[in-house]
């Protein structure tokens, strides 16, 4: 029983420190180790796994040395661990040299950067006045000093020191106890000049242990504004983005987060890279107008604290144009009008605004009519929205003059605006803007969202216009007619002659009988061509099948059976290429359609063929060709080399007919022609 007691305690014991759910290995020096927690507790264990330390509340000395330290609950807990050797006791003089602490210098690019972790600095007053340590500094830099622990009252004091000058800095933390769980001590110090804070920290305590993070924020160059969500930063960090000239935006928010208590913002406009407004002020709620041909604008937060902003981005386009619509129509026939929102009258509606903070108090639309001289259209208009304070005019324009032939207004009736007139041919202009016209221009004012539909009707179609030809244009259009007409049977013509020359080849081929034998001739003479062969297959093609058969000469197999004619030739082996064998072969289908037609090659004396060539090119895969449709009583002769090292050869013919399988094959092998003989 007591052996099992023993071990429920030792387990009871153990539980806090295998079930700790946070923990970090650091390098200390030697000195004291600090921690308060609360609700919790925390351990400390060396580099042979001891445990020096396992409380809730405890201080400790310990070696210089590895160390790990886990807590249960690393947010109910605040320590000081001994990181940092013994720290100077008396200020330098600002000429004298003094270690500097080195400090991270974290950018800003629209967020705080949180993964600069800063440096930490400990110190242990036992015995000293004070502790003292540096930091080297440069104009556009804020110093953040942030209080991490102290077990007692701590007192913190900040001078400047340039080479020859000190100044004390109304920069302070005072804490009459200890720091408390959550609290938060920090100094943030903004950088005009170079040169280095000594931070001096002291205690009525000679006990005091204490520890301070320690970052540099760079306030210099520029950062991009996010065009959403959340912006934070700390200082007077400068910020650009582009607002064009029909943009806005709205400071949503800019708040110092230490308290809350809204901050303006500066801005300006950059027209270069090296030009630039004069700055200005807004503050939260306000709007900054964007202005045309600018490169940037430019804001900076009027705070040397940590700060948190939201701007809005606003698009003020007109009729899905993509730009603000002009207040005045154009002057004269010959103005540009394409900066003019089109409407298209279909009914489909395209929403506006009109701007008043920016200055836009009317809006001028462009419709066009089409159709024929003296034409008139009815041009219906329905504009919705905030539009209780707005009026809408329709204007006839004379296409000549540009002078208002008819105009007409209405204002808001029945939750929308209604009105219609009469057009002529060409280009019109709907006005809509404000009752009060120019008086209406507010900053403050908000925007009057608008919506319009336009629908058109044809009253009277006008004159069908007519115009004679010219002289000249008849001439032209003869010529053109000819010209047209020359190209359009030049293809033809070119059809025909190819074709009375392959039917004279043909039967000039023809009349000469066994014209295996005078290729075989012309091998020997030397004046064979490829060329020859290739068009003789194509000609051959045309005679009838006797007469074809009898040009070639005689066939060493022909098999003749219901369906298919078919005549194989032994070709001169000097046709072929690399030692191939060269054979013809002829096919005649007898009142069917073969279609998937293939010929297949094999030898009956052991050997095996390869099809390595085939004239006309078809398709082709290790012994078979393959012929696709041969129509009925049509003519095909091919040429095949055969590759391999058999001496005779087995013609398979395979096919479709009417839906069913057939196939052929003559009863005669095709015996390969010796060189000797040939010769």
């Amino acid at each position: 029983m007591g052996r099992v007691v023993l071990i429920l305690v030792g387990l009871i014991l153990l539980m806090p420190i295998t079930s700790a759910v946070d923990s970090f290995t650091t390098n200390t020096v030697g000195g004291q180790v600090w921690f308060d927690c609360e609700n919790t507790w925390a351990s400390v264990i060396d580099e042979q796994d001891n445990i020096l330390a396992n409380n809730s509340d405890f201080s400790i000395s310990i070696e210089a040395g590895e160390h790990t330290f886990r807590l249960e609950n690393q947010e109910n807990c605040q320590w000081v661990i001994p990181i940092s050797e013994e720290l100077p006791n008396l200020r330098p003089a600002p000429s004298e040299q003094f270690p500097n602490i080195d400090t991270s210098v974290c950018n800003q690019e629209g967020v705080v950067n949180t993964s600069c972790a800063g440096t930490l600095v400990s110190g242990d007053l036992h015995n000293d006045t004070a502790d003292i340590f540096s930091i080297l500094v440069q104009p556009n830099q804020i110093v953040s000093l942030n209080l991490e622990a102290a077990s007692s009252a701590i007192s913190v004091s900040v001078h400047f020191q340039n080479q020859s000058t000190e100044t004390r800095l109304d920069y302070d933390i005072s804490t009459a106890l200890n720091t408390s769980l959550g609290g938060k001590e920090e100094l943030l110090i903004p950088i005009s000049d170079a040169g280095r804070l000594i931070i001096t920290v002291s205690s009525p305590n000679p006990e005091s242990l204490w520890m301070m993070k320690t970052r540099i924020f760079s306030t210099d160059g520029y950062s991009l504004l996010p065009q959403s969500g959340e912006t934070t930063g700390i200082g007077n960090k400068s910020f650009v983005t582009y607002v064009g000239a029909d943009q806005s935006a709205i400071i949503e928010k800019s708040q110092n987060l230490e308290n809350g208590i809204s901050i303006n913002v500066s801005y300006r406009y950059a027209f270069t890279s090296d030009t630039f407004s004069p700055w200005n002020s807004v503050q939260q709620g306000d709007r900054i107008l964007g202005i045309d041909n600018i490169y940037q604008l430019e804001l900076k937060w009027d705070c040397d604290c940590r700060w948190a902003a939201n701007i809005s981005f606003h698009t003020h386009y007109d009729a899905d144009w993509g730009i603000d619509a002009p207040g005045f129509r154009p002057l004269s026939p010959n103005s540009d009008n394409s900066t003019y929102p089109l409407i298209e009258m279909d009914g489909s509606a395209f929403d506006g605004e009109l701007t008043l903070h920016m200055g836009d108090y009317q809006d001028v639309l462009r419709v066009e009519t089409t159709g024929w001289n003296e034409s008139v259209h009815l041009v219906d208009v329905v504009v919705e929205g905030d539009i209780y304070d707005i009026q809408v005019k329709i204007m006839n324009i004379d296409q000549d003059t540009w002078d208002i032939l008819d105009e007409r207004t209405a204002t808001y009736s029945m939750d929308r605006i209604k009105l219609s007139l009469d057009v002529g041919l060409g280009t019109h202009f709907i006005l809509i803007q404000h009752i009060n016209g120019s008086d209406s221009i507010d900053i403050n004012a908000e925007e009057k969202e608008w919506r319009i539909r336009v629908n058109t009707a044809v009253l009277d179609e006008g004159e069908e216009p007519w115009f004679p030809a010219s002289e000249a244009v008849k001439e032209a259009a003869e010529i053109f007619y000819w010209l047209m007409g020359g190209i359009l049977i030049l293809p033809f013509v070119i059809f025909v002659i190819n074709v009375k020359k392959t039917k004279r080849y043909a039967e000039e081929f023809a009349r000469k009988k066994n014209r295996l034998a005078w290729l075989s001739k012309k091998l020997d003479e030397g004046t064979f061509s490829q060329t020859d062969l290739t068009r003789a297959l194509k000609s051959v093609s045309s005679l009838e099948w006797e007469q074809a058969l009898e040009a070639w000469g005689e066939a060493e197999v022909r098999h003749y059976t219901t369906g298919i004619d078919m005549a194989i030739w032994n070709l001169d082996h000097r046709i072929g290429d690399d030692g191939a064998w060269p054979i013809l072969i002829g096919l005649r289908p007898q009142n069917c359609e073969w279609s998937v037609a293939a010929l297949k090659f094999e030898a009956n004396d052991g050997g095996e063929w390869s099809v390595a060539k085939v004239v006309p090119k078809l398709l082709k895969r290790a012994n078979e060709v393959f012929l696709d449709t041969i129509s009925t009583n049509s003519r095909v002769f091919i040429r095949v080399d055969l590759s391999g090292n058999a001496n005779s050869v087995d013609v398979y013919l395979s096919g479709m007919v009417d839906g069913q399988p057939v196939a052929a094959k003559p009863a005669n092998t095709v015996y390969r022609q010796n060189d000797d003989s040939e010769e």
